[in-house]
């Protein structure tokens, strides 16, 4: 039987690596990416590659970390190939560099631990899961677009969309204790992503984002391909209370109202973020604001081909048989195109 689209809990086929992907290719992507929600106000993004465009296909590190009051510092290391060790739930890059992971007796992911020494970042984090993860297909390895023939795949699935961290950061020596949240979710890719104007891409223009409300949390993309790929939509959404999830449909859209120009770089942005999302009886609706930019820059190079990704709030509404349910929280979103798509000039500082 053929692979369909549905909601199913991740398996040991989507932690591992999928080393059969990607050989000689320096344009494949994979990766673990952790975005942790700290209780003191920091936001710490962490990339975990076992291939990165940027580094020539080879394994690396990124560490970005947004503090209230602070300058935005991003920090990046890479690895030669026989540096990487892949493990069925995590990885090791160099000698001080670990990600490893538990599961629970019906194969969930439960618990994982995280060491690195990257620049001038050192980090212990500890994290205990709350929601278990979600493939969006029958498939597995829960690929999105997968041609055995030609080793094509993609894959995005959350592997804890929410977990309770704690722990301590060291910045230039300097140890804090630290105590919050974390999503953690896998990647890859040997199709391109974004990219240059008119370019066969498998997304082309998307929103992707997490959210926490209290016992809530959310994920979602609505990622569309290029007109090469029919402007096709993939459209998951998830909203869990607690550790259940409550709602999961591919009936959601997200819309950018509004856009600005950051100041600081000249690049647009979506200023005004609206979810919607419908199952049966259900439905959600939301609204994020006051982002404050984590990361913003033209995609590989290519004029015109934007990303940001930012922290911000969200304002929400679930209905249920006529009554409301409102939620507010925090959120991690991003928005990004290929060049062409947003053909409008940027104002540069």
């Amino acid at each position: 039987m053929s692979a369909v689209r549905a909601f199913r809990p991740i398996t040991a086929a989507e932690l591992a690596w999928r080393t059969e992907l990607g050989s000689g290719d320096p344009e494949y992507v994979e990766l673990w990416w952790l975005d942790a929600a700290l209780d003191n106000g920091w936001q710490v993004g962490i990339g975990l590659y076992r291939s990165r465009p940027f580094d020539g296909g080879r394994p690396a590190i990124t560490v970005n970390l947004l503090r209230p009051g602070h300058p935005y510092l991003e920090l990046h290391t890479g690895f030669a190939p026989d540096e990487f060790e892949p493990y069925p739930f995590g990885g090791r890059w160099g000698d001080h560099n670990q990600l490893v992971g538990g599961l629970s007796e019906r194969g969930d992911p439960a618990t994982f631990d995280l060491s690195l020494d990257v620049g001038r970042v050192r980090l212990e984090l500890a994290a205990t899961v709350v929601c278990a993860g979600v493939k969006f297909t029958t498939a597995s390895p829960g690929f999105t677009h997968h041609r055995p023939e030609s080793g094509t795949a993609v894959g995005w699935w959350p592997v804890a969309p929410r977990a309770d961290v704690s722990g301590w950061i060291a910045l230039d020596g300097d140890r804090v204790p630290v105590r919050g949240r974390v999503h953690t979710e896998k990647q890859l890719s040997s199709l391109p992503l974004a990219g240059r104007e008119k370019a066969r891409s498998a997304q082309s223009i998307w929103t992707w984002g997490h959210f926490t409300c209290g016992d809530y949390t959310g994920l979602w993309t609505d990622s569309a391909a290029s007109e090469q790929l029919g402007y096709r939509h993939f459209t998951p959404f998830v909203l869990y209370r607690e550790g259940e999830p409550i709602l999961s449909t591919f009936a959601f859209a997200s819309s950018v109202e509004r856009f600005r120009i950051e100041p600081g770089t000249g690049l647009p942005r979506p200023e005004v973020v609206t979810l919607k999302a419908a199952q049966g009886e259900l439905e959600f609706f939301a609204r994020l604001t006051d982002g404050r930019v984590s990361d913003q820059f033209e995609l590989d190079g290519n004029e015109g081909a934007y990303y940001c990704r930012q922290v911000g709030r969200i304002d929400a509404e679930l209905y249920h048989w006529g009554r409301a349910t409102r939620l507010t929280g925090d959120v991690v979103h991003e928005w990004g195109t290929q060049a062409g798509n947003f053909p409008f000039a940027s104002v540069r500082p």
